[in-house]
Order: structure tokens, then sequence, then C-alpha cells
């Protein structure tokens, strides 16, 4: 399409039936011969539509209405740029209210000045309605350092600007990994010219005249949320950083560190971040020893407003196949089936990767028994890596692979600082509250091990992490499984027949799982009952497929509750000297416990009465 000298007018709308009349009626006032009003509907849900239909009908002007999905600003005006057939874009949101001469007017001083980007004066205003624009001839003026204030200062807008057609195209329009672009589109016309391939520089105007009024109290704003401006803020100035080579490596330090200082006053005033947490320190530290990578900053960004819902966030890391090593210590069954939701949840999200499993004590049992169940998540394990065992592993020379990132799931502090060692682009420990990662986490992290881990890759990739809750089980099955290896986390064998006879006075049928070790349980079981179904097993497959026959487990704080869990039930765990929130297995939202420390603050297994247990298995039942 050939573009004819004039002005097309973009009007973005997402739920404005309070403004969006007036806000045309302003437009198609100003609308000339060589004027293009083009009205993006952006999926709203109330009136905007019909409104919009009746204003438009039967008018003469050159109008073209567009509907779509709900995707944004950005997205909305790079789909209008597609019927664009004027030399000079007017940008103007649904909800405000432009001078009665503002297209005339900047279309004039862009003309005049020979301008890429013209900016005009914008306010807040109470009642856009019936606003009395003062009479103003202020002219437009070259704004030299318009780069340096974009970037540095955040400034910017959009139904106060005008912008060329041909500029706006040559940038790649809007960006749309951004979701309002106020502050994007301003950075990306005035610092074209610091990409390698580019050498044409755009000239960027200022006028004190007041171009646009906005409704101040209009809560739902996007512009009115705080959160939303900070992080697009954030996420536009490390999008330009990485896409323009040529910026001066003094600036770039400055807006990392205005970046860190956004995020830690965020944190400290919404989240109560304390002064003394690492937050503070890596604020502290880029600001006066040097900065991070941005990819890190990047990370930060996003963990500090991942928690807000109303916030609109795109995905900052890429999904594309990574090189990750996990370190575990003791990687017996109980502790390798706590992880097991993590790893699943970081082949979901990283589903190309490679991932390498390391065991630093003894062999791991993803390479033994669990195998069958590691099929597909991990690539490699390697056993009896020893690392961090001794102090002078530290002068040891280092023969690890580069890695994109390391991944610490234990707390041992010796160890963790060795693994900082091994070469990657990020490092991650739970280690200290997450102390020794890279990035640190804005919220409060979970005390159970498992959601630690999830945590840490929900901010890899920008996904959060659900519990599921299966369908009911018609089978009228319930798992008990009432071993443990350690005598302190079992609690008494008669305690389970009790409850196992409970069970059955409501017609359901308990099946008890025993391991290798326990065969002994057996003849106490049935002698209690004939009816009492025992099955042994020494195979965790064979577990969990018994179990999958079943609707509801009980178990101590052991392997095959873990098992249990795995199947995809509800369970019951119940816990002694093991802390309840640390080891609980997760992957159903109806899992629950009961602790002797909790209840009695006693680690004495033995305090939990039959008849707790089974109050909290007639909770279940109904």
């Amino acid at each position: 399409m050939k573009i004819k000298k004039g002005i097309s007018v973009i009007v973005t709308v997402f739920n404005k039936e309070k403004f969006i009349e007036k806000t045309l009626l302003c437009i198609l006032k100003q609308m000339k011969k060589n004027y293009q009003l083009i009205i993006v509907n952006d999926g709203s849900t109330d009136n905007s539509s019909k409104l919009i239909k009746n204003l438009i009908a039967n008018k003469k002007f050159d109008i073209k209405f567009i509907e779509k999905k709900n995707s944004g600003p950005s997205i909305s005006i790079n789909c209008a740029l597609k019927y664009v057939k004027y030399s000079h874009i007017k940008l103007v949101d649904g909800d405000d209210i432009i001078a009665p001469d503002a297209l005339n007017y900047m279309f004039s001083e862009m003309e005049r000045l020979d301008l890429d980007l013209l900016y005009g004066h914008w306010e807040w205003v109470k009642k856009t309605f019936n606003y009395n624009f003062r009479k103003d001839d202020s002219s437009a003026y070259v704004f030299e350092n318009a780069f340096n204030k974009f970037i540095l200062s955040g400034w910017g807008g959009s139904s106060n600007l005008m912008v060329k057609t041909s500029s706006l195209t040559t940038v790649g329009g809007c960006d749309e990994n951004v979701f309002v672009q106020d502050y994007s589109l301003p950075l990306k016309i005035a610092g074209y010219h610091l990409k390698e391939e580019n050498n044409k520089k755009f000239k960027v105007g200022l006028s004190k005249k007041l171009i646009c009024v906005g409704p101040s109290e209009l809560e739902e704003r996007v512009m009115n949320n705080n959160g939303q401006t900070l992080y697009d803020l954030s996420l536009a100035t490390i999008n330009f950083i990485e896409t323009h080579p040529l910026i001066n490596q003094e600036i770039v330090k400055k807006c990392k560190r205005k970046i860190l200082s956004r995020c830690w006053y965020w944190q400290k005033k919404e989240l109560g971040i304390s002064i003394f947490s690492k937050n503070f320190l890596i604020y502290l530290k880029n600001k006066y020893f040097g900065v991070l990578p941005l990819e890190h900053i990047k990370l930060i960004v996003f963990e500090t407003w991942r928690h807000n819902k109303n916030i609109k966030k795109f995905e900052i890391i890429e999904k594309k196949s990574k090189k990750i090593l996990i370190y575990v210590g003791l990687d017996l069954l109980g502790d390798a089936l706590l992880k097991l939701p993590a790893l699943k949840f970081l082949k979901e999200c990283f589903p190309k990767s490679e991932i390498t499993w390391f065991a630093g004590k003894g062999k791991s049992i993803f390479s033994s028994k669990l195998k069958p169940l590691s099929k597909n998540l991990i690539n490699k394990v390697q056993d009896e890596i020893r690392y961090g065992s001794s102090v002078f592993d530290f002068f040891k020379k280092l023969n690890f692979d580069h890695y994109d990132i390391v991944i610490d799931t234990q707390k041992r502090f010796l160890t963790t600082l060795l693994l900082k060692k091994i070469p990657s682009n990020l490092f991650l420990s739970v280690s200290g509250n997450f102390f020794f990662s890279d990035i640190p986490l804005a919220a409060k992290s979970k005390k159970n091990l498992s959601l630690n881990l999830i945590q840490l890759i929900g901010l890899l990739s920008n996904k959060e992490y659900e519990n599921y809750s299966p369908n009911k089980r018609k089978t009228k099955n319930i798992a008990i499984c009432p071993g443990a290896a350690v005598k302190g986390k079992q609690w008494k064998l008669e305690n389970f027949i009790e409850v196992a006879k409970f069970i059955k006075t409501k017609k359901l049928n308990p099946i008890f799982i025993l391991g290798p070790s326990e065969k002994k349980m057996r003849q106490s079981i049935q002698k209690e009952s004939k009816n009492f179904k025992v099955v042994e097993s020494n195979d965790p497959l064979k577990t969990i497929t018994v179990s999958k026959n079943c609707s509801f487990g009980l178990s101590n704080d052991t392997g095959c509750g873990h098992l249990i869990s795995a199947s995809g039930i509800p369970t019951l765990t119940i816990f002694g000297p093991t802390d309840a929130e640390k080891f609980l297995p997760i992957g159903n939202e109806k899992n629950t416990s009961l602790s002797s420390q909790l209840l009695y603050e006693d680690k004495n297994i033995n305090r939990i009465t039959p008849k707790e247990v089974i109050e909290k298995i007639s909770k279940w039942l109904k």
C-alpha cells in the first residue's frame, strides 16, 4: 500500500464503555480528507463494541473498525499498522481526550521540524468529559538528549505522541513482549541508531502544549496500576539493551542499577522484604561494586512481580533447549520421590533440555529401582560424586562441563559453595533460603523441599505449578503403609490395625503394603483379621500399581508413602521426628498430615492417637 501524506489515528479499546464515545467524538470533530481513523477493539467484554458501531455508522470519514481477542495495546497497535494509509500516526487510548486542535498542530510541527517522533504535554484530570483545553500557541523544539531522558528516567506516553509511519515500521512496530508500549516505543525510535546495522538517527521533538488528558478516577486503567508500569518499564529497558549493542556501557550500568533499585523498593514496600535481605545486598553490590548479567536481572524483575495477578506478564525466559545439572545429596527412595514432582515440572517447562542428575552420596535410586519413573525425565545419572565431602575439594581442579543452569537441591553449606564454582550461566540453590542463588526469591519461600525447587523452576519458566486433584476413584480400597526404615518414624502397628478396623466398618477395604524388611508384620496383621489384604512389594512400580487401585492412602513419613502419593491418590502422612511441612508429599492438593511436633510439641510419633487419625480420614470420607 502506498503511503500518502496525512494522519492515521489508531485508537485501542478494552472495556471503555464509559469513555469511548467522548474519545471518538473529539477525534471525529478533527477529521479531514487526508485523515484516517482505525479503531481496535481488544476483546472488550462490556458494551464498548456496540457503542463504537453505533457512533461510526453512516459516517463519511475513512474509518476502519477491527475486533480481536484481548492481547494488550502493543499487539493491537501492530495489528492496526497493516491498515495505515498515511504518513503520520497519532496514538490514542480508548479513555483519553485529545485537544480540539491536537491532530493539525502535531502534524504541522512535525512537518516544520522534520521530526520522526513528537511528544506533547499530557495530564491526569478528574473529569475528562467537559474538560476545557486552554488556548496554547507553544511551538515544538528538537529534543537533543531524548534517548538519555527516555532510558534513564522512564519518560514516555502514548496518547500525547505522534510518530512517522515510516519510522515506526522501520523499528519493527511496538515491542510485543511488553504489555503497554508507553516506554518501549520511544526507546526504539530515539535509540534506533544504536544497532550495529543502523546509522540513521531519528529526530525527536517536544512541545509544552497540552495534547491530551486522561481520567484519573479510573482504577482499572492500566497506567494506574503502578506494578504494571514498573514491570513494563523494567522489561522495556532490558529488551532494548539486549537488542542494541552500541549503547554506552555506563548507561547500561545505570539502567541495571535503576531496575534493581526499583525491584528492591517494590519488594520492601509491597512484600515486606527485610532491609537485611539478599535483595538489599544485591542492590548495594550493584550500586557500588559492579553489576549482574542482564539475564539474572531479567529473572529478578519477573520474580519481583510474578505473584501480582493483576499484572499482564509475558515470557521473559526462552524455552529453548538447555543443559541442566541437578545436584542431590543422599538419593534414597523417599528423597528421590519428594523431588520427582519438581523434576517432572522442570521437564514440562523445558521439554528439549538435557538433564544430568548428580547423586552426592551412594547410588541414585533413579539409576536402579526408580529408573522406569525417570525415563524421558533424566538424560544422565551419575552416582557417588562425593563433591563437597572435604574442604580440600576447593583446591581440586574442576572437571565439569559448562551448564546453562545448575540447581543445588541440598542445604549443605560447603557443597553449595563448591557447586557454585561449576561453570554455568545461572546457579540456583535452596541453601540458606536461596541466599547463594544468583537470584533471590522475593516472596517468602515454602518450607517444603519439593515446593522450594518448584519455586525456582517457576522462576526460570515463567510458569506456575499446579497441584492436581484427580477424580475420586470408585474403588473401595484404602492403601496403608505401616512400615518405616527409621524406628522413630514408625507409628505403632496396632494403631494402624485399629484404623483399618474402622475403615472396615465403612465398608471399605484396607490393603496393607509391606516392604521386604517388614514381612514379620504380616502375621500380626492377619492375626487381627484374615480379611485384611496384605501385599508384599520390593518393587516401587508394584507399590504404585497397587496404590492406583485405591482411593486413599495412609502412611508414615517413608518412601512407601511417597510412592502411594505418586500414584495420584490423596494421602494422610503421620509425622514424628521429621518436619511435616518440609517432607509432605506434593502433587495432590488433598494431601494432608498429622504431626506430633505440631500437635504436642513432641517428636514422639506415638503421641498421635488412632482417634485423631480416624477423625482425619472421616473428613476425607465426607
